[in-house]
């Protein structure tokens, strides 16, 4: 009976998120309150955060790639550490750092404003969109701003100020970010960006007799569940 429960609270949510993604597709659901709305959030969740989260992304990355550069060095394989750096840099710690950065900032907010009693009816699908929205926007801009900001930090680390091999880094980049990698690359950052919009509207249907501290509890470890599961589902894809 419980599993049953469950499984039909899945059905509810799997079917509120297909439709708020739906919504948020329609341009009949954007007006001028949305929009306002929607830059608010997208401030909230990407612009605030900005100054922050490239300092720590320079900061992470400089540690990083100075350790893989010595030890790559040690082990006569100073050819392969900038790939390794933009592997695990770019494409595997930026799009997730980004994804929580933005999941502790904004969730919060979109579940406290969004939250009901229990027996309320949720929100309308155009109240759902600045939040769902503005959030997976604000993830794909800290993530393309911090990739950025982590490949112009590995090259300093590596070759310092000079110019010399700036064409070799660009032909490096290009042969890591391949069409096969690339299209992982995009659809690990979609998948970050619609998961940290949509879940925590979730709320508004995660109601039941529990308090709202409880049911925001409950979101983010469903939020964070869902984000793991992306990450490993796409280690494994490429090796397929």
């Amino acid at each position: 009976m419980r599993g049953r429960r469950w499984l039909k609270h899945q059905g509810r949510l799997a079917g509120f998120s297909a439709l708020t993604v739906v919504a948020a597709l329609s341009p009949a659901c954007y007006d001028r309150r949305t929009g306002r709305s929607l830059a608010c959030m997208l401030c909230l969740g990407a612009w605030q955060m900005l100054p922050g989260y490239l300092l720590a992304s320079v900061l992470i990355s400089t540690v990083l790639t100075r350790i893989v550069a010595v030890t790559a060095a040690s082990y006569g394989l100073s050819h392969l550490a900038l790939e390794a750096i933009v592997r695990v840099l770019v494409i595997e710690l930026i799009p997730l750092a980004a994804a929580l950065f933005v999941a502790l900032r904004v969730a919060p907010v979109t579940m406290q404003r969004l939250g009901r009693p229990a027996g309320d009816p949720p929100p309308a699908y155009r109240e759902l969109i600045p939040y769902a929205v503005g959030s997976a926007a604000a993830v794909i801009v800290l993530a393309v701003l911090g990739g950025i900001a982590a490949l112009a930090v590995a090259y300093l680390v590596v070759h310092g100020a000079s110019q010399w091999a700036v064409t070799d880094y660009a032909r490096l980049i290009g042969q890591v970010f391949d069409p096969a990698m690339a299209a992982v690359f995009t659809g690990k950052l979609l998948a970050f960006a619609i998961t940290v919009g949509i879940a925590p509207t979730t709320v508004a249907l995660d109601s039941g007799n529990a308090d709202p501290v409880t049911r925001q509890m409950r979101v983010m470890a469903r939020l964070l569940v869902l984000l793991i599961l992306i990450e490993a589902a796409l280690l494994i894809l490429p090796r397929l």
